[in-house]
C-alpha cells in the first residue's frame, strides 16, 4: 500500500510539474465559502492579461507572502497589470493593489485534500515518497545473492 501511495505521489508531482500545475493548501477562511480553510486549490500560471474580475488568483505581496484573492479590478500598468483583489469573507478589498506580469489562476478547489497536502509537506514529502518506491523496489526486485554456507530450510 506504501508503495501503491508513493507511485501516486510521484506521479501527481510530474504531472503537475509538466503541465504547470501548482498546488496551494488554504490555512484560512478568507476565501470562504467558495474555498474554505484545508481545501486544495490546483491553479496554473497566465499572464496577468488573461485574468478578469471575479477570477481566484495567486499573487506574492510585498513581503514575498502568498496571497490568493478573487480579482475585483484589472487595470493596465506600464507593462504589467495592476490587480486589485479581495477575500471573499471581507468587505473591502485589500489594502495592497499588485502590479504584475504572471499570476496563477485558480481552476479547481478540492474540500479538505489541503489537510492532507499541508500534513504531508509538499513536495517535500513527494520526494521522500518517491525515494521510499525506489528503495523498496530495490529490496523486492533486485535478485538476493545465497551466502556462501548457508541452507534454506525445505518444508
Amino acid at each position: 500500500m506504501g508503495a501503491g501511495l508513493g507511485v501516486v505521489c510521484l506521479l501527481a508531482a510530474g504531472l503537475g510539474a509538466a503541465l504547470g500545475v501548482t498546488p496551494i493548501a488554504f490555512r484560512s477562511d478568507s476565501m470562504a465559502p467558495a474555498i474554505a480553510s484545508g481545501d486544495l486549490a490546483l491553479a496554473r500560471s497566465v499572464s496577468a492579461g488573461d485574468v478578469g474580475s471575479g477570477d481566484i488568483v495567486s499573487v506574492s505581496d510585498r513581503q514575498g507572502s502568498r496571497v490568493t484573492h478573487r480579482v475585483v479590478q484589472v487595470e493596465p500598468y506600464g507593462s504589467s497589470i495592476r490587480l486589485t483583489l479581495k477575500a471573499d469573507d471581507s468587505a473591502a478589498p485589500d489594502a495592497e493593489t499588485y502590479d504584475v506580469t504572471k499570476v496563477e489562476r485558480v481552476f479547481v478547489s478540492v474540500p479538505l485534500l489541503g489537510y492532507v497536502f499541508g500534513a504531508a509537506g509538499g513536495l517535500v514529502v513527494i520526494g521522500l515518497g518517491g525515494v521510499f518506491v525506489a528503495c523498496l523496489a530495490i529490496v523486492l526486485f533486485v535478485p538476493r545473492r545465497r551466502i556462501v554456507g548457508t541452507r534454506r530450510a525445505v518444508d
